[in-house]
């Protein structure tokens, strides 16, 4: 009997020192998984912190954009009311003046709606005609 109850404590032995084991690569892999996650965990917010950061540096540069363009477009109409002004009175002086044709054709490609001008210049040119005597 007493050779069994060796076994015995061989057994419980040899399973204590494989449940020890066990436990430690247990806590162990435990412990670097939870490192791992930790680790994303601290990543992934750091990825957030420079998304939200570059989301309102994009938006702010946005809003300059806007404005800037708003800026633009409004100097960009002052110009083309201003060139309709001086080339309607240029036209009523020299109907036929290259320079102002080209400048009309210029202004054409830029804004292709806007025939006001082209309507100036045939009316210059009939009044012109209509003064010098009626020939066309």
């Amino acid at each position: 009997m007493m050779e069994g109850l060796e076994d015995l404590k061989q057994w419980v032995a040899a399973g204590g020192s494989a449940g020890a084991v066990f436990g430690a690569v247990f806590f162990a892999l435990r412990w670097f998984v939870n490192w791992i996650a930790e680790r994303h965990d601290k990543r992934q917010a750091s990825l957030d912190a420079e998304h939200a950061e570059l989301d309102q540096s994009w938006k702010s540069y946005r809003l300059v954009l806007e404005r800037e363009l708003g800026t633009i477009k409004r100097e960009l109409n002052a110009v083309r009311f201003a060139f309709q002004r001086v080339s309607a009175a240029l036209i009523e002086v020299d109907p036929t003046n290259p320079a102002i044709a080209e400048a009309a054709h210029i202004m054409a490609i830029a804004f292709p709606a806007d025939f006001s001008l082209d309507v100036a210049r045939a009316e210059a040119a009939l009044n012109g005609h209509a003064k010098e005597g009626g020939k066309l």
